[in-house]
């Protein structure tokens, strides 16, 4: 097989996309499915938190320098080696707590793990560069490499041509399985003309075929072609995660009334979570370093109750930071409950965007977020609490830069019986059913 290469050097978003990244432990590939890698990086079998983050900055520089998989593989294997991750280990797997013999590193798998993740970002970079032209441009033509080790459908499926925003690429934009080597090429209607092309009046159906995902369980159907994980749209997964950290970050320094005009938190609620998730993921709450992240905004409802009360807070936003979470995580904080298990706490977003109720606490002027949490007993109520208006000093997520904003910074959350919330008269209802 030919090395993969860079060169030219690809597109400043596909920098940016493995870049921003979080980190995402996994013991089979199947354990971070399909659009997660758009938030997380990941490697099968790679624990090692620190480890990971290692081989993802060789990638970026890769990526940045227009290395060779030679290249990359000669200044990364010997690390691999010297911290134990190489050849044939005994390792538990955490899910079925079966000990196994598995491979670690290897030239094989250094060149998957090299090729997969040089694709998917410049997928993503290239996928920037079509939105961007698309009015001038409006068409793709999916091209495959046409030589002896091209998968019959993708040769199928060389030059199918369809408008940049047909369902069809959903499910079919390159890379499309492990190696695939298929791109998309972007075309004008002149092009067309000049080429003696025209838009394909019957593209190649999906054809789904059924797949177990033998981690989960789940059935799920997958088009023939296509290797299960690679069925979603790179391009999509990737700009749907960078708007919502983008507007979300703006949201911290919108006045709240501009900032709610501006963003539905709503909408955003999915890829803030996952991009929240894969962050969370990476962090060690053993040794938090102040790093904070965007996980939410105050509603209408809550800005008008506070504003009745005299408060009215320079930021919508809700933070959270590693410090915190690490105090939330400790069971001895959870004095009426028990701890949010990880499962839960990554979903944070997701429960401050939608929650069962949010409450004011009248005694201690804090904001409360319920969500429903069922646990097996009566503890089946999440409680996250918000402080409103704190200034707070931290680092941004790479460590590199010290912020200091006043925002809304989740203070502790955990599980509770709801029947230690009846008194109501503590508490001002502002949204939902307690």
């Amino acid at each position: 097989m030919p090395n993969p290469t860079l060169t030219p050097l690809p597109p400043e978003q596909a920098i940016a996309f493995l870049e921003a990244k979080g980190y995402r432990v996994g013991f089979a590939w199947q354990d971070v499915w399909q659009a997660e890698h758009a938030l997380s990086f990941t490697i099968a079998k790679m624990t090692q938190v620190d480890l990971l983050a290692d081989v993802h900055a060789s990638l970026v520089t890769a990526l940045k320098d227009g290395q060779s998989f030679d290249q990359w593989r000669l200044g990364l294997e010997p690390l691999l080696k010297a911290r134990g991750w190489w050849g044939r280990a005994a390792e538990t797997d955490p899910l079925t707590g079966e000990t196994k013999m598995v491979q670690l590193g290897s030239p094989r798998r250094l060149r998957t793990i090299f090729d997969v993740n040089v694709r998917m970002a410049v997928a993503a970079g290239q996928w920037e560069r079509i939105e961007r032209l698309k009015a001038a441009r409006p068409f793709l033509r999916y091209v495959a490499v046409k030589d002896d080790r091209t998968r019959a459908d993708h040769r199928a499926w060389n030059g199918t041509i369809l408008p940049v925003d047909d369902p069809w690429w959903d499910s079919r934009s390159p890379p499309c399985g492990w190696h695939c080597r298929c791109t998309l090429q972007q075309l004008s209607a002149r092009d067309l003309d000049r080429n003696g092309w025209s838009v394909t009046a019957n593209p190649p159906a999906l054809a789904p075929q059924p797949w177990i995902n033998s981690r989960t369980g789940e059935v799920m159907e997958v088009p023939q072609g296509v290797d299960p994980g690679f069925a979603y749209h790179k391009g999509k997964a990737a700009r749907a995660a960078e708007a919502a950290r983008q507007l979300m970050d703006k949201a911290a320094v919108l006045p709240p009334d501009i900032a709610l005009a501006a963003i539905n938190p709503n909408r955003y609620a999915g890829p803030l979570a996952d991009s929240f998730a894969a962050w969370y993921d990476g962090i060690d709450l053993s040794r938090p370093r102040g790093e904070q992240r965007i996980v939410g905004m105050l509603s209408r409802p809550v800005l008008a109750h506070l504003d009745a009360k005299g408060i009215r807070p320079q930021s919508a936003a809700i933070t959270a930071s590693d410090h915190q979470l690490a105090h939330a995580q400790r069971e001895a904080h959870a004095v009426d409950g028990i701890r949010i298990d990880d499962a839960a706490m990554r979903r944070l977003p997701e429960h401050l965007a939608r929650p069962r109720a949010v409450l004011w606490d009248k005694k201690l002027a804090q904001l409360i977020y319920l969500f429903d949490a069922p646990s097996g007993g009566a503890k089946n109520t999440g409680k996250i609490v918000v402080y409103v208006d704190v200034t707070r000093k931290g680092r941004s997520a790479d460590g590199a830069a010290r912020t200091k904003i006043v925002t809304n910074p989740v203070h502790t959350a955990y599980l509770m019986d709801p029947q230690a919330l009846r008194n109501l008269g503590a508490y001002d209802v502002i949204e939902g059913v307690v």
